[in-house]
């Protein structure tokens, strides 16, 4: 077995049980619908990221100390449609743009991120994605031109049946920290869920939720 079969083992098995563990669900969207809908999508994650460009422009005026913005990772940063649409929208889609490092950066999200970046606004990811995986996505989000920024991703110890603890302690724990997040966005309810950011932009997702 390669190195890279191996891997993907590792990770398949590390992914589908976290999957599992914080319900992540496909909707009830077909494979045709969500191919025909696809344009659509991609000016909904664009109006979403021109919509938080003109929250993080307002909250800045308030001049906040170490304003920060919040993303998640997967749908809402990184696009992971053409491992997906490979596979019919099956969720193993995930686990291979993970592995192979396939996942393609939003030109919006890039974009909202030099913009942030220019204005002394401190980017920092909190990903659902399992800490096996942590590497390979810093990894990838550098590839696509991101950089300047902290990755956190979830521990295994953590097996609680929603991500909303876990991602809302990580925001907790920079605000401690001294930070102000003053935007706070994801593709799911629950990347939002559990307060710790002034400002909050929930993004489209066709394909998937996550409780």
């Amino acid at each position: 077995m390669s190195r890279l079969s191996a891997l993907a083992v590792v990770l398949i098995l590390a992914l589908v049980p976290a999957a599992a563990q914080a319900a992540t669900t496909r909707t009830a969207s077909t494979p045709q619908q969500l191919r025909d809908g696809h344009a659509a999508y991609q000016r909904a994650i664009a109006a979403g990221y021109a919509k938080a460009t003109r929250t993080l422009d307002a909250q800045l005026k308030k001049h906040p100390k170490k304003p920060t913005v919040v993303l998640d990772v997967d749908e809402t940063t990184m696009s992971n449609y053409g491992c997906l649409n490979a596979v019919d929208f099956d969720l193993i889609g995930l686990a291979t743009c993970v592995v192979k490092s396939e996942s393609v950066a939003f030109g919006a999200a890039k974009t909202f991120i030099k913009h942030a970046q220019a204005r002394k606004v401190r980017i920092a990811f909190i990903s659902g994605a399992p800490e096996a995986a942590c590497d390979l996505r810093r990894q990838n989000l550098r590839a696509q031109g991101l950089k300047a920024f902290t990755l956190t991703c979830r521990p295994a110890s953590d097996t609680r049946d929603s991500v909303v603890p876990y991602k809302s302690e990580q925001r907790k724990r920079l605000v401690k920290a001294g930070a102000t997040i003053v935007l706070n966005i994801g593709d799911q309810k629950s990347d939002l869920a559990g307060g710790a950011a002034r400002k909050t932009q929930l993004l489209p997702n066709p394909i998937y939720t996550i409780t």
